[in-house]
């Protein structure tokens, strides 16, 4: 059996297809705009985290809530494994800072 192949009317769909592939596909100025306002609301949350530390004098209390429902949300949507590894990154970012910090007093003294 021999396959034929309408090649004009293999071209219009083609054509069809690519353009309905670049309407779905998101724009990189949206994706930079969602990545400003993520960073936006991080910065906003973390601000706010710091002045209720400091109001209440319990930084621990409130490090522990945040904590708490970030792990519990993070969990939900995404499980343990990823959980787990966003946490640890966590850490590893803040030993860094810690790191970089000493290293500056050592030099500086």
């Amino acid at each position: 059996m021999v396959n034929i192949i309408e090649l004009d009317l293999y071209r219009e769909r083609r054509a069809a297809a690519q353009k309905m592939n670049r309407k779905a596909r998101p724009r990189t100025a949206n994706k930079f705009m969602k990545a400003q306002a993520f960073e936006k609301l991080t910065l906003e949350i973390d601000d706010m985290l710091e002045d209720k530390a400091r109001d209440r004098a319990m930084p621990d209390a409130v490090a522990m809530a945040a904590g708490h429902y970030a792990a519990m949300r993070l969990f939900q949507n995404y499980g343990r494994a990823q959980t787990l590894a966003f946490f640890e990154d966590c850490i590893q970012t803040a030993e860094i800072c810690d790191e970089i910090l000493t290293q500056l007093d050592d030099e500086l003294v």
